[in-house]
């Protein structure tokens, strides 16, 4: 790299740094928290085996647990040593996406468009959330800049890497698959058979992990426990529709409707051009985007598996990568590409802001809204404690009963017994706008008739405590 190539690659390698200092201790969140249980009986366990039972178990393997389980042994149990984890995977996946804008990049596109590509609100947030998904983009950019420089070898690293950490990575093998095929055909590289080793290895490896898991727990993919089985179902027609909108919702949200509407509109403009056509680079970039949204599309889309923004991450860092060339080609005058960059800046980072009504489902795991969360919990904690409250007599779908395991503490004062929800016979409720499952039946419910005992709040974010007027104190 020369001297401005290391300094733009540094801007985001130590925003990334500092981000972990100021959030070392962040507890696991959201999906987070069921990684946080399973890898800590693997640690718990000392690796006896890496299939964890059913009861915590939802079928995806297990490379992202096992790694932070192995750091908890090399540098003892806590929640900083797993934040340090993915702080390597975060840079690893900041220099694979640098490198795939360096690539792609037309000449005279100034590399502090990175920076624009990297700043989506989805992939920010996700950098602070101790899950899986940052690895699998990881995988996911390594294996599309290994793939066009055909690196075999780094190839089937990726490859293997996408089919050990999510059971998403089996869209993933298969959508790189058809974007090898495509890329032969219209994007001009060249068949290297060599390359077909990484699909050999991957699917070996994946196979045996499946062999493994089905000896031990006699199932595979598909997970006996109740909580993660209804996922996988296949979905009925108008719930098609309705993942079908919360598709494209995904694709357009936390701002990036500002970015997407002007790619669209640039696209159409050189499909319909008999004189304009997409540069090599874009058209591979066109391609991947392309595969990857159809895949997508058909593997959430029909099933009951609720979808989150952060499974298309790839999809908004390849629209942005496309963008920036298209933008750099259009008719446009310079200020007013100038403003247009702005304005998608500015909308992008207004996306942490982004907070809908508690009766429409959110991703809180896509934008840094979610961080407003903790130190609200902290004080409906003291509040309860304080008060005498009962915990038996409260119910909630929020995680407070793994708040211990949330934290890594000790101590019992922060794994109280809730009472389990029922809202005919809890006397109070803990309610926040940071979850989806509680109805909007209910939601509107306890906002009409129940009597709301403390509210605490940031930013749009807050939990309420409800007392039930049905039900007198004893």
């Amino acid at each position: 790299m020369n001297r401005t190539e290391k300094r733009v690659f540094s801007i985001v390698a130590l925003a990334l740094v500092f981000e972990f200092f100021i959030l070392k201790n962040l507890p696991f969140f959201w999906d987070g928290l069921s990684k946080a249980y399973r890898a800590e009986w693997i640690f718990s366990h000392n690796f006896s085996s890496l299939i964890v039972p059913t009861e915590y178990n939802s079928g995806h393997p297990p490379l992202w647990i096992t790694s932070i389980a192995l750091v908890w042994t090399l540098l003892g149990k806590s929640i900083w040593a797993a934040r340090l984890l993915l702080l390597v995977v975060n840079i690893g996946a900041a220099y694979q996406l640098f490198l795939l804008c360096k690539k792609h990049f037309l000449p005279g596109i100034s590399l502090l468009f990175f920076l624009l590509v990297a700043v989506d609100p989805t992939v920010m947030a996700q950098t602070t959330i101790l899950n899986n998904d940052m690895l699998l983009l990881f995988f996911l950019l390594l294996g599309l800049n290994s793939l066009i420089n055909q690196k075999w070898r780094w190839y089937t690293i990726a490859i293997t890497g996408l089919l050990l950490t999510n059971l998403r990575g089996i869209y993933c093998t298969i959508a790189f698959g058809a974007i090898h095929f495509l890329y032969i055909k219209y994007a001009s590289l060249t068949f290297n058979k060599k390359m077909l080793r990484a699909y050999v290895v991957g699917l070996v490896v994946f196979a045996g992990f499946l062999i493994v898991q089905y000896s031990e727990l006699g199932w595979v993919l598909i997970s006996k426990n109740k909580n993660y089985a209804t996922h996988r179902e296949a979905a009925g027609l108008a719930r098609i529709a309705k993942n079908a909108a919360a598709y494209i919702k995904n694709i357009l949200d936390f701002g990036r409707v500002f970015l997407w509407i002007p790619l669209g509109l640039m696209l159409l403009v050189v499909f319909r051009s008999k004189n304009k056509k997409l540069s090599l680079p874009s058209k591979r970039i066109f391609i991947a985007l392309s595969v990857f949204l159809v895949v997508f599309f058909l593997g959430f889309v029909p099933f009951s598996n609720p979808m989150g923004p952060r499974y298309l991450m790839i999809c908004f860092l390849l629209g942005a990568i496309l963008f920036v060339n298209l933008l750099s080609q259009s008719i446009l005058s310079a200020g007013k590409r100038k403003l247009l960059v702005g304005i998608i800046v500015f909308a992008l980072f207004s996306g942490h802001f982004w907070i809908y009504p508690a009766t429409i489902a959110q991703g809180w795991d896509s934008s840094l809204a979610y961080l407003n969360y903790f130190p609200e919990e902290r004080k409906m904690f003291n509040y309860l404690f304080e008060n005498d409250i009962p915990f038996d007599e409260i119910g909630t779908n929020l995680p407070l009963k793994s708040s211990r395991m949330a934290h890594l503490l000790d101590t019992k004062k922060f794994d109280p017994s809730f009472a389990e929800t029922d809202f005919d016979t809890n006397r109070y409720f803990i309610f926040s706008n940071v979850e989806n499952r509680t109805s909007d039946e209910h939601i509107i419910m306890m906002e009409n008739n129940w009597k709301p005992v403390v509210t605490y709040s940031r930013l749009g974010v807050y939990l309420t405590l409800y007392e039930n007027p049905a039900i007198k104190a004893p």
